[in-house]
């Protein structure tokens, strides 16, 4: 909710990619900007009506979207590369491990944003911002790490 309340309507789409597959749902009953939103389900989700596989367009870029937990991550994402590739996709976002991912791979934008609600690794709560301008071969990613002292809400870029 921080995230949504601090950029406001400058945020075009929103992308869930698992576990807490209602936070979105939730905050947007708070009175947080509704915006177009796109989930797919964790493996600690139960709604059946989620996905456990997307395929969505930004920018003429089409980013296939997954949890994880069914392909094998860690130091070797090929399968998602390969899958992207199969698919004539740009990008792989996934999230799964909790913790910021971005690379490219082949050609192929590989990002996992971390995690807002659930983070893991040396970074506290994380999320990206994509950028995928009709005008440009490339998806702008910036992955940022949330800071909330005394009611207020900060960012700072994550360099991976």
């Amino acid at each position: 909710m921080a995230v949504l309340r601090l950029l406001g309507r400058s945020v075009q789409g929103l992308v869930h990619l698992g576990d807490g597959s209602g936070d979105v749902r939730d905050a947007f009953r708070t009175g947080v900007p509704v915006i177009p939103y796109w989930g797919v389900k964790g493996n600690v989700d139960s709604d059946s009506k989620v996905p456990l596989f997307r395929q969505i367009e930004a920018g003429g870029k089409k980013i296939l979207l997954a949890h994880g937990h069914r392909y094998p991550l860690g130091q070797d994402l090929y399968s998602l590369v390969r899958i992207a590739k199969e698919a004539k996709a740009n990008a792989f976002f996934y999230g799964h491990t909790h913790i910021p991912h971005y690379e490219e791979r082949s050609g192929i934008v590989l990002m996992n944003p971390g995690s807002i609600s659930r983070p893991r690794g040396p970074w506290g709560p994380s999320f990206a911002i994509i950028e995928a301008s009709p005008l440009s071969s490339y998806l702008d990613v910036k992955i940022y790490e949330l800071f909330i002292r005394q009611q207020k809400a900060s960012l700072r870029a994550i360099h991976l």
